[in-house]
């Protein structure tokens, strides 16, 4: 349950990498490669939610026992 709340802090802490990079003289990064960064982070979240969603579902779907 943790995973899925530190996901999207995960996702605007790699997203926002590319402001980092130097914009001006030697080792300057390319937009195109900075989209090709952007667009491989935005699948990479898509795959570590739906893999978390698959694994948070299991947990859910076994009922607790409850004998009254």
């Amino acid at each position: 349950m943790d995973a899925a709340r530190v996901a999207p802090i995960l996702a605007l802490i790699l997203w926002s990498v590319p402001l980092i990079w130097p914009q001006t003289g030697e080792g300057t990064v390319s937009s195109a490669t900075a989209l090709i960064y952007i667009f491989a982070v935005w699948g990479g979240v898509i795959l570590l939610t739906w893999g978390l969603s698959r694994l948070l579902a299991d947990e859910v779907d076994e009922p607790p026992d409850t004998e009254t």
